[in-house]
């Protein structure tokens, strides 16, 4: 942000001059400046201290918590700026910077920079190659810098995107910022900051080896003095003091044509001396100057304090010498007590006050206070009163500096005009050292808000009466001695206090950090609402009379220029404005504008006398001339000349919120490129056209501007400057400010049809005359060759409405994205992979949402609606419709709009090839401004009352008008919302095909199908178009089910289970599919040509009709060409189908098979242990019983199997509800081997039901207790509400039936046949349902226990026979084993506990237990085993021995020690990847049992049972 001149603490500030050195482009440039200015504070902690001792005066070592604060600037200050220095020495550049741009320095750059030059490119490379490297090119550009600016302390060049060293001394590269660390230019600025400090240093030793300084004079050319407002008394204006001229510190040797460099700011600022000797020390003033050079001064009057020349003073200068014995003082020869050492102390109490600056400059606020309270206590004991009111000043801006930086401060007694504590020797005081005299200045945070607080009030109630006092020791001086403060000086520090007491003023009278940001750092704030009438400070009125005191006299009597005269009235006009006072601002402005318009009407006359022209004479012919002209004769001052009149009237307009004419269209906004200042801006067709966001943005930025500030004064500034225009002459200048006028005037509304508030707030008569010499303007510009001088159009809301008329809706197309033609294409591959294809195709197009169409060389009409608010005719000459998108050939209108009236226009227009049409407004040729663009604004609109003046800072980057202290208050601001911009969006197809349905190869359009039953049917198409093909065919189903199927799935009550039931059916059992001959091949159809069509529908409950649509047109291109929309035709085919019953499933059973049945059958075994079981013996086998002829089948697929898998047996009752016999075939899959399916057939005669045996392997599920899944995408949401409550064990069953009703599923199917007719079908086995018996039937548990027997030598294997997979006849009184085999099916592993439990077969629980004399066993039967891994298989061996014969169980249980970790992760794992929480997962130990318990028939014949079986 831009730093305020007029703020309070401008001289806290280092003024440096930025100027560029060699081949530096603008815009680069302009970023260089941009990035040293993001670093304009830096503090005192960061900067390295000069090494130098005799450089230390300014060592931030003193104070690390200083701040040094830079003003940068790319541009000089004004002479009458530099010849207040060193009074005010921050007015005067004490840094000059050139800064060059690393990618030039060379040749090449040079050549690459100024390739377009022609011969100037030749002359600039052999320049470079005569003067050797770009190192040495840089190094005789920083000596001219050093002769041009020699009174700059620091001369350095910077190198801007350039990292290469090392560089000569003052010379100092700085990295892109690609390459640059956060902090390179932060230490840039901090070694500039530790070279000014060092050089200050030599400075200000050679200011304290002076005797005095003298005050700034004023010049005495006037006739009168300039009037310090209402500070001076009456019969004081005209005084004057002789010899006050001075001379300019840039002024011309009349000997010479070129400038004198003046003397260094590091010398005594006011000693001359020779062209090749610089003194610098204190120490080179004594010695004898050379021959030819002036010998050092003797006396104030001959040290000139704003210039010096080499050569002697010419005696016809108009420098006047000095009269009176009073101003000429001898530097010897004074007594103790007598004038001259009066005349001493004032003069070491003047630079004690310029070294207090310095060290404010320096950021060393504690020895500025000190140096300043002691120099303003010698200056009040000498009555220089000038002086003393300047240190306090500087004491009150170091003061403000303590409090924004944080720190503690005290109130200086000098503040305190009734505490005199100056002794009559402190006037005689004689060393310049830093006084001591101001305790509390520690230059420490302050950590007390009470006592920050409580000094804020303090400062805050005495700055009225300080202020005063600073203001009134100014007009003192005036009075009663010969130092008059120049009005330029005065009025600006009157402008300053006026503001820093404004800011107060507003911001509740109470000053805070808020403030003080914006008063050091220009910080934007809000504005308090508080009512300043009702604040304890100082009131409106009292800050009014001490802002008019700055009020300068008029220009003809005033010795101010006109840069200064009218920046002294802006800045009064800016309080004003501040201060709420728009009355008092209005007058303000009159004087400005009446000060200028005389100036300007005699200038005219003076260049147009030289010229030998007329002064009616236009623009363009005195412009050409007045270029010519040398400055010095000029009819205005050279400074004047350069700020040029149109730069300062756009000043002026935007002090006030009047925002510049910027061109909208093909000069548009900021980003079009802008004509060049002083040309004549021409009409022409609109080449650049803004964006739609940036004409919004412009007319919110007009409308905001307008809103804030006071109407009529704008008005009579706009009327102002029209005036001066005129006397100029300007016509561009004259058009501008008539067309801003009535902007201005005007609305900045879009009205409603019933609003009645759009009038501009002009007369008439005042509108009409305006329109009139906007029209002479034009034919007074053509008569003297002008080309065209045009003005914007003042009203941004010119269109109001664009709408296209209805056309016929014989052929309505239909728009697409290009994702919908992938959705539908290829719909049968894609789903397989997923069903749930939203095809958009099928969704009906609404009538109001459909996209309006046009077709490629049709006309087409617009209806356009134009509004005119002004009370005088608008003759449109040329109106045409702009567009974006596909050329589009529109008519072009002319028409006249009345006054205050909106009128609709018909124009028509063909758009000239297939693409995307937008129509967002029109173009406008209106008579007397250039043609522009028009955005469409349709929707009412006008920014709604600024009650708090907030638009103020969104319409513009000004400085904020006021402050608010208390942040917690304000609210965020939200900028207001901008008008409605309208585009009206088309597409321009190509020519469409039409096709119609030939044949349908169903009789009456009608099929019957019975459930499960697939039928084909085929359609003809024909393309009746003559000329254009059909290249898209796309087809599309629809049927009853359907709709049933969404309302059931939009039900929220439904289970996991039926929603899962419902997506499948949707997904694989679709009603209607085409069946195409080549997926890969498009489908195309040309002029005249026929297609057949194949259609598959499958009979489904609830089937009652069905619709085929095809979707067809022409897109002249591939399908994956399709870059955003393409249009389609529909045509519509319906299908009546009619489904019966035919195979049901009425009920289903599982129950588990034993493992017997599996067991090889061993016929002459089973009679022997059938014989046995008769016998004496106790305990004996049991017989096997014989198989029917219907298991036989399926009990052979069992016992075929090599993997001894236990199965279960499914039971299905199936009924035939169709008339006829129909044939049953049902097939048994494995789903993890390729082997082919097992099947069994069978027929069902009408109306009979069955019941089917069908062996299947018992199943293990890993994660039976997974959520139920979605098919659908849309429904895989997270932190879904289940609609069902029950418990985690009721979700946990529910979960486990549907994973394992889906495994049974997966491997069982079935198919129908009716042998007469040959139809067929699927039988729909999704009714089969499963209770927990069944589960418990067909699941395996996790962890699988088998026992089985074997001796404990080999030869003893044979007397043991294993009779059954767990059945074992073994001998009595022989040593075994009990192998126990436990295998882990799970993806877990396990902690098992075994624990065997044998016991006597059917016999009671007390008895069978009791096997002390029974059996023996070696070990104990309950031990716990190492970890068992996921898959792995353990056997665990028993020794026992059986004593007694008889039957014999052995049972064993596992029981799970602990869980296992990864058992835990693994849940954890599978929860992450799902998304979902499973609160159904269980970690508590488990137990298992062995299903079947080990057998052992123990006999003591064992010789003979084997001889038998053998």
């Amino acid at each position: 942000m831009d730093l305020d001149p007029l703020s309070v603490v401008t001289p806290a500030r280092v003024k440096v001059l930025l100027i560029p050195i060699g081949n530096v482009r603008q815009l680069r440039f302009e970023g260089f400046v941009e990035r040293l200015q993001h670093i304009n504070v830096v503090r005192l902690g960061d900067v390295s201290p000069d090494s130098r001792p005799h450089r230390t005066m300014f060592s931030p070592l003193a104070f690390p918590e200083g701040i040094v604060l830079y003003d940068l600037s790319i541009t000089l200050p004004p002479p009458s700026h530099l010849a207040l220095a060193p009074f005010e020495i921050y007015r005067e550049p004490l840094v000059v910077v050139g800064i060059a741009d690393g990618r030039t320095l060379g040749v090449d750059g040079v050549q690459e920079n100024h390739s377009r030059q022609g011969a100037k490119v030749g002359s600039r490379i052999e320049e470079y190659a005569s003067n050797g490297t770009a190192t040495e090119s840089l190094s005789r550009d920083l000596d001219g810098m050093q002769r041009e600016y020699s009174r700059a302390l620091v001369h350095q060049i910077l190198v801007f995107d350039h990292d290469i060293s090392p560089l000569p001394k003052g010379i100092y590269p700085v990295p892109s910022p690609e390459k640059s660390r956060t902090t390179t230019v932060k230490t840039v600025m901090c070694d500039l900051t530790s070279r000014l400090l060092a050089e200050m240093t030599t400075y200000a030793k050679s200011l304290q080896a002076l005797s005095t300084l003298e005050s700034p004079r004023i010049s005495s050319g006037s006739a009168a003095l300039n009037r310090i407002g209402s500070a001076l008394p009456a019969h004081t204006a005209g005084l004057s003091r002789p010899g006050s001229v001075i001379e300019n510190s840039r002024s011309f040797s009349p000997a010479d044509d070129r400038p004198n460099p003046s003397h260094r700011i590091s010398m005594p600022a006011h000693v001359p001396s020779g062209s090749d000797s610089r003194a610098s020390t204190p120490d080179s003033r004594a010695t004898s100057p050379p021959s030819g050079v002036r010998t050092p001064p003797t006396t104030f009057n001959e040290i000139n304090g704003s210039s010096a020349t080499q050569s002697p003073p010419n005696p016809s200068s108009h420098v006047k010498p000095r009269v009176g014995s009073r101003d000429r003082v001898s530097v010897n020869g004074f007594g103790a007590g007598s004038l001259g050492e009066r005349e001493r102390n004032k003069g070491k109490g003047r630079i004690g006050v310029v070294i207090g600056a310095m060290y404010l400059l320096a950021g060393r606020w504690p020895d500025a206070v000190k140096e300043l309270i002691q120099s303003a206590t010698i200056a009040r004991g000498n009555s220089d009163y000038v002086w003393h009111a300047k240190a306090m000043d500087y004491i009150l801006v170091c003061l403000l500096m303590y409090a924004w930086a944080g720190m503690d401060f005290r109130i200086p007694d000098i503040f305190f005009p009734n505490m005199e504590r100056l002794n009559a020797g402190a006037s005689k005081k004689s060393s310049h050292s830093p006084s001591n005299g101001l305790p509390g200045l520690t230059g420490r945070k302050s950590l007390d808000p009470a006592d920050r607080a409580a000094n804020f009030r303090t400062l805050t109630g005495l700055l009225p009466d300080l202020t005063n006092n600073i203001l009134n020791l100014y007009s003192r001086a005036w009075t009663f001695t010969d130092d008059k403060i120049p009005p330029l000086a005065f009025s600006q520090s009157a402008i300053r206090f006026a503001k820093l007491l404004s800011a107060i003023h507003l911001s509740s009278g109470t000053l805070d950090d808020v403030l003080l940001r914006h008063l050091v750092l220009n910080a934007e704030t809000l504005r308090d609402e508080a009512s300043p009438e009702t604040l304890a400070f100082s009131s409106r009125g009292e800050l009014v009379n001490l802002l008019f005191r700055a009020y300068p006299r008029p220009i003809s009597e005033s010795p101010l220029s006109i840069a200064d005269h009218t920046a002294i009235l802006a800045g009064i006009a800016s309080v004003l404005s501040e201060l709420g006072c728009h009355r008092k601002k209005a007058l303000v402005l009159k004087e400005l504008m009446s000060g200028l318009l005389p100036a300007l009407v005699q200038a005219r006359k003076d260049g147009a006398a030289e010229m030998g022209v007329h002064p009616a004479a236009s623009l363009a012919s005195l412009n050409a001339t007045v270029r010519a002209i040398p400055l010095e004769n000029a009819g205005v001052a050279p400074d004047d000349s350069e700020q040029g009149m149109r730069h300062l009237l756009a000043l002026v307009c935007h002090s006030y919120g009047i925002k510049s004419s910027k061109t909208i269209g093909d000069h548009g906004l900021e980003g079009a490129p802008a004509q060049k200042k002083d040309s004549v801006q021409t009409s022409s067709t609109p080449t650049n056209v803004p964006s739609i966001e940036a004409v919004v943005a412009h007319a919110l930025e007009r409308a905001s501007a307008k809103s804030s500030g006071s109407q009529d004064l704008k008005i009579d500034i706009l009327r102002s400057c029209i005036n001066i225009c005129e006397a100029l002459p300007d016509l561009s200048g004259a058009l501008r400010y008539s067309a801003d006028l009535l902007r201005e005037a005007g609305s900045g509304i879009a009205p409603g049809p019933d609003d009645s508030d759009g009038s501009p707030d002009l007369p008439i008569e005042e509108q009409v005359r305006l329109a009139n010499n906007i029209s002479r303007t034009l034919s007074a510009a053509r008569q003297l060759g002008l080309e065209h001088p045009e003005a914007d159009y003042w009203d941004e809301f010119l269109v109001r409405g664009v709408e296209l008329m209805d056309a016929s809706q014989s052929r309505n197309l239909l728009s697409h994205a290009k994702s919908e033609l992938e959705m539908v294409e290829t719909m049968d591959a894609k789903k397989e992979k997923n069903p749930f294809i939203y095809n958009p195709f099928l969704k009906p197009k609404s009538s109001a949402a459909v996209e309006p169409l046009l077709v490629a060389h049709e006309e087409t009409f617009f209806r356009v609606m134009l509004q005119n608010l002004y009370e005088f005719d608008l003759v449109i000459e040329r109106l045409k419709l702009e567009s974006d998108g596909v050329p589009f050939e529109c008519s072009t209108q002319s028409t006249m709009i009345g006054p205050y009236r909106t009128q609709t226009l018909l124009l028509s227009g063909a758009p000239q090839s297939a693409g995307s049409l937008t129509i967002r407004g029109c173009s406008a040729k209106i008579r007397g401004c250039r043609e522009r663009s028009f955005t469409t604004f349709s929707e009412p609109w006008a920014l709604k009352p600024d009650v708090k003046g907030r638009h103020v800072q969104s319409a513009s980057k000004t400085r904020p008008t006021s402050t608010t202290s208390d942040s917690g208050k304000s609210k965020a601001y939200r900028p207001p919302k901008g008008p409605t911009a309208a585009t009206l969006a088309l597409s321009v197809i190509s020519a469409q095909p039409n096709v119609t349905m030939k044949s349908i190869s169903l009789p009456q359009s009608a099929i019957m199908l019975l459930e499960g039953e697939t039928s084909i049917f085929t359609i003809t198409l024909q393309n009746t178009s003559p000329t254009t093909p059909a290249d898209l065919l796309l087809l599309s189903f629809d049927d009853s089910t359907s709709s049933q199927r969404q309302s059931a799935l939009s039900s929220k009550e439904l289970s996991a289970v039926e929603l899962y039931e419902l997506e499948l059916t949707s997904a694989h059992q679709q009603s209607f599919r085409w069946l195409r001959k080549d997926k890969d091949q498009d489908l195309k159809l040309a002029p005249g040509e026929e297609t057949t069509l194949k259609i598959k529908v499958v009979g489904k409950p609830g089937l009652s009709f069905g619709t085929i649509q095809v979707d067809y047109g022409y897109l002249g291109i591939s399908r994956v060409e399709i870059k955003d929309r393409f249009y389609t035709r529909q045509l519509v085919i319906p299908i009546t189908v009619t489904v019966n019953a035919s195979i049901d499933l009425i009920r289903n059973d599982m129950v588990t098979l034993p493992s017997d049945l599996s067991w090889p059958q061993q016929p002459g075994l089973a009679q022997d242990l059938n014989e046995d079981s008769n016998s004496s013996h106790p305990k004996s086998i049991a017989p096997v019983l014989p198989i029917s002829d219907n298991l036989q089948p399926l009990l052979s697929r069992i016992a075929l199997s090599t993997t001894n898998q236990p199965h279960a047996l499914l039971l299905l009752d199936l009924r035939n509800s169709w008339p006829n016999t129909l044939t049953i075939t049902l097939s048994l899959l494995d789903p993890s081997s390729n082997s082919p399916p097992f099947t069994h057939t069978l027929s069902l005669n009408p109306g009979t039901t069955h019941r089917i045996p069908l062996p299947i392997p018992r199943l293990y599920l890993p994660n039976a207790h997974a959520p139920i899944p979605s098919l659908n995408p849309a429904n895989k949401r997270q932190f879904v509400v289940s609609a069902t409550k029950s418990s985690p064990e009721a979700e946990r069953a529910t979960r486990e039936a549907f994973w394992y009703r889906e495994a049974v599923l997966e491997r069982v199917g079935a198919t129908w046949r009716e042998a007469g007719t040959g139809r067929s079908g699927v039988v729909e086995l999704r009714g089969l349902r499963l209770t927990p018996r069944m589960i418990s039937s067909v699941k395996l548990e996790e962890l699988d226990v088998q026992m089985s027997v074997t001796s404990t030598e080999p030869s003893d294997d044979r007397a043991i026979k294993q009779l059954a997979p767990s059945k074992f006849s073994i001998p009595t009184s022989t040593f075994l084993i009990l192998m126990a085999t436990l295998y882990n099916r799970s993806t877990t592993p396990i902690y098992p506990l075994l624990r065997l439990q044998p016991a006597l077969a059917n016999q009671p629980h007390n008895i069978a237990l009791d096997l002390s004399k029974k059996l023996l066993v070696n070990g104990v039967l309950q031990r716990a085993l190492p970890l068992l891994r996921p898959g792995e298989r353990r056997q665990v061996e028993t020794g026992f021995c059986v004593l007694s014969a008889g039957v014999y169980e052995w049972g064993a249980t596992v029981e799970e020690v602990r869980v296992s970790g990864k058992a835990v992760e693994k849940r954890g794992r599978e929860r992450a990847a799902t998304g979902e929480f499973d609160v159904l997962a269980d970690i508590r130990r488990r137990v298992w049992h062995a299903e079947e318990s080990c057998v052992l028939v123990a006999t003591d014949g064992e010789e003979e049972l084997t001889g038998e079986i053998s």
